[in-house]
């Protein structure tokens, strides 16, 4: 039987944007710990769950592919856009190309914005000399 690609859990597809509760989170932790666990969990939700856009260079377009993915570092379902997403990160000259990709629209810019931030709010705490 075919499906309509909606998710049937408890939370009705809400679930894939854990993230940005634990953001919403991080703005109001006090603490080290809190706010580097915190930092933590935004950032790899960033890289590996978010939903965004897929991008991989597919041939007969220009802004990649279109198909739905999950997290920044990830590829869609077809498994060698996984595989390009990756090579993008590690060959000097795609980094420009997988760079332009993490502002392409406003999906990938929130969670692009979210990732650094993130980080940066990890990085304060865990060094206390930044934030001057």
């Amino acid at each position: 039987m075919a499906t309509s690609g909606a998710r049937s859990s408890r939370f009705g597809g809400l679930g894939q944007w854990w993230g940005v509760l634990a953001g919403a989170l991080l703005i109001a932790a006090a603490g080290p710990v809190v706010i580097i666990t915190l930092s933590a969990l935004v950032l790899l939700w960033s890289f590996f769950q978010a939903p965004v856009t897929c991008g991989a260079p597919v041939r007969g377009r220009t802004d990649g592919c279109r198909n739905n993915a999950t997290g920044i570092l990830m590829g869609c379902h077809i498994h060698q856009h996984r595989w390009q997403k990756l090579k993008m990160l590690i060959l000097r000259r795609r980094v420009r190309e997988f760079c332009s990709g993490l502002f392409s629209d406003g999906k990938a810019t929130l969670v692009t914005l979210a990732a650094l931030g993130s980080f940066l709010s990890g990085l304060v705490a865990l060094i206390p000399g930044v934030a001057v």
